[in-house]
């Protein structure tokens, strides 16, 4: 997941949107220190909720946030198309995700590429694939992914 574009600490590793939440005005994910410290300022300040990254205020609604990642995806933005397929395969549907996470691969998001590589080791929604694993495995790993690094 890298860095929180805010503190510069490790974001957590895990696909939990509440370890780590990703922002749907910005896509960007945010640790969940950074988080709740502009929560709390914002609290005593009497503000209005915003992105502790970009500003803009959040959306009211889990409608209005699924509505922001959707046109964020439509715009190709890489990391709205993972989150996507990772939202996907939790809920079982192989298919999509693969294909989420082969377009945000594309676009050179280096956590859908170890996605990818998951999804070919484990043979979700794809056949089984060593050699395909390995490829986006390496291509994790150069882009910065450090579980990637660490699984070759």
């Amino acid at each position: 997941l890298g860095d929180c574009p805010i503190c510069c600490l490790p974001l957590a590793p895990s696909i939990d949107e509440k370890a780590s939440p990703m922002m749907a005005c910005c896509s960007k994910i945010i640790c969940n220190g950074c988080n709740v410290a502009d929560q709390i300022r914002q609290l005593k300040e009497a503000q209005v909720r915003k992105c502790p990254y970009c500003r803009h205020q959040l959306p009211k609604s889990q409608e209005e946030a699924a509505q922001i990642r959707m046109k964020r995806v439509e715009v190709n933005d890489p990391v709205a198309i993972w989150r996507l397929g990772v939202r996907c395969r939790q809920e079982g549907d192989y298919e999509s995700a693969f294909q989420h996470y082969k377009k945000a691969a594309e676009l050179g998001n280096a956590d859908a590429h170890y996605n990818l590589s998951c999804v070919y080791r484990d043979g979700e929604g794809v056949e089984k694939d060593k050699k395909k694993e390995v490829y986006h495995l390496e291509e994790a790993a150069i882009a910065g992914h450090t579980f990637a690094r660490h699984n070759l």
